[in-house]
């Protein structure tokens, strides 16, 4: 079975609507949709923002569905000159921007406990993104995903995360996820559909390109689930 997880409804309403024999579970305030997409077996969530509730809908998938990876679709912010609105950024790499504890001596952005900084992507579910992005024509970059409890709109902390930690895209709840992943030994992937960039633009409507960046997204995750 495989896991998807997106932050917020939007992100995942088109998904759900094609899943079949469905069946509805809820913990902890979550809905955990199972079902079959494109013959696979597949568990979707609605995580809610930030990195506490998307960790605690990964740990449920691993133990409550025996998932064996698990993909987080959705939006982010850009932060590479090479992805433009509605494209897509694939995580190689996922870190976490706002943990800090540099004042201990640690380096910024290391998790205490594993002692890593950066979190790996599985290069398999990486190369499947890829794949499927190329089918639909959708031009993807790969690279580091940062992830932390904050909305950043602000263009020099967008600078700093880009240059700092060299991230593709920024958002709240991929590196969660990749952390749990990782305690696990899941393999995962990020998928974020870019909504707005690191100069600040967004698009005069924000509201419903936002919606269709979440829908790439997801038609994007569909593809990669046709192979499974």
């Amino acid at each position: 079975m495989i896991g998807i997880i997106g932050a917020m409804k939007v992100e995942l309403e088109a998904l759900k609507a094609r899943l079949q024999d469905v069946t509805v579970t809820r913990i902890s305030g979550v809905d955990f949709y199972s079902g079959k997409l494109h013959g696979t077996d597949v568990v979707a969530a609605v995580s809610g923002v930030g990195k506490v509730f998307s960790a605690v809908c990964a740990q449920t998938m691993v133990l409550k569905f025996g998932v064996k990876a698990i993909i987080n679709t959705g939006v982010a912010g850009g932060l590479s000159p090479n992805l433009k609105l509605g494209e897509v950024a694939i995580a190689s790499q996922v870190c976490q921007h706002d943990m800090d504890t540099s004042g201990v001596g640690d380096p910024k952005g290391l998790i205490s406990g594993i002692n890593k900084v950066f979190i790996d992507a599985d290069p398999l579910w990486v190369a499947k993104a890829e794949k499927a992005a190329q089918k639909l024509g959708i031009h993807t970059e790969t690279g580091v995903i940062a992830s932390g409890d904050q909305f950043v709109c602000d263009t020099d902390r967008k600078a700093w995360i880009r240059d700092f930690f060299r991230a593709e895209a920024v958002e709240m709840e991929g590196a969660a996820i990749g952390q749990v992943c990782f305690v696990n030994e899941i393999p995962f992937v990020v998928i974020r559909s870019i909504s707005d960039d690191a100069s600040g633009h967004a698009p005069v409507s924000y509201e419903s390109f936002f919606k269709e960046a979440a829908q790439r997204a997801v038609a994007l995750t569909e593809e990669m689930l046709k192979e499974a």
